[in-house]
């Protein structure tokens, strides 16, 4: 079993992926609560076997496809937090995307520590946030098998979304 992140992984590609059909850019405040705790980003693991064949490539275009078109109507995962003036920080939602990572990682499942993933995962078959409140990588493995990862910056309630 693979221990302290000490599997390859490659990182074949990096891009942005957009909404489909532009949104007006707003502010969104955050609620009090979401001031009053400290920030925490979550991450959602997924793995597919046996994909019936299809390339990678393909399997990653229909996945940018639906985000993008998802990320019409959850526009606020495509924004960014930034400071008001008052120095709080606010949901600024202007369509400047998610970032969407390909890579090659050679390790098979049963060799993942899931029980402590900040120990094998983290770093590795986890995207990094760097622009907006969602970040997505998907990764292949030899045999076939398919991780994707979301990484998202929880808000537990945004005012008037």
């Amino acid at each position: 079993m693979y221990r302290k992140r000490d599997f390859p992984v490659k990182i074949s590609k990096t891009e942005v992926v957009a909404p489909a059909l532009p949104v007006q850019e707003h502010w969104l405040p955050l609620s009090n609560l979401d001031l009053l705790l400290p920030p925490v980003d979550v991450g959602v693991f997924f793995c597919y076997d046996s994909m019936g064949g299809l390339l990678f490539g393909h399997m990653v275009g229909v996945l940018k496809k639906a985000l993008a078109e998802t990320l019409v109507s959850y526009y606020a995962f495509a924004g960014g937090l930034v400071k008001n003036a008052a120095g709080e920080p606010e949901l600024l939602c202007n369509n400047c995307g998610v970032d969407f990572v390909e890579a090659f990682a050679d390790v098979e499942l049963k060799d993942i520590n899931l029980y402590n993933p900040d120990e094998s995962v983290e770093g590795k078959l986890v995207p990094e946030r760097k622009r907006s409140v969602l970040a997505v990588q998907a990764s292949i493995h030899d045999l076939f098998i398919l991780y994707i990862l979301f990484i998202f910056f929880l808000l537990l309630h945004l005012d008037k979304i």
